[in-house]
């Protein structure tokens, strides 16, 4: 099990915790679910903790990322994944939320 828990502790080396979107960042939910993962309490055996794993290190190495690489700098929406990080913020979420506020007033 420290094997394991050992290679979690990369992972999440790998992933750090986006801080623009608390509550919503893949990385903080895998920090929150980490010692579920790693109990067997909840019935999940060694071999599923290695799946689960081997999956999040396939992720975080960017394999598939690198095995597809993408042709084009743009989304579907026409911005680039700067401008596309930076709209999904609680920050901007936040600014939209206020403006529905005001337009209900």
């Amino acid at each position: 099990m420290s094997a394991q828990y050992q290679r979690f502790l990369k992972v999440l080396e790998k992933w750090p915790a986006d801080k623009t979107k608390v509550g919503r960042d893949l990385g903080e939910q895998i920090r929150k679910q980490l010692t579920k993962l790693t109990s067997l309490e909840d019935g999940a055996t060694d071999k599923q903790l290695g799946r689960q794993l081997d999956a999040l290190e396939r992720l975080s190495n960017n394999v598939y990322a690198k095995k597809y690489p993408r042709t084009f700098e743009s989304t579907a929406t026409g911005l680039t994944a700067a401008q596309c990080s930076q709209v999904l913020s609680s920050e901007f979420l936040q600014y939209l939320n206020e403006g529905e506020g005001s337009k209900k007033n």
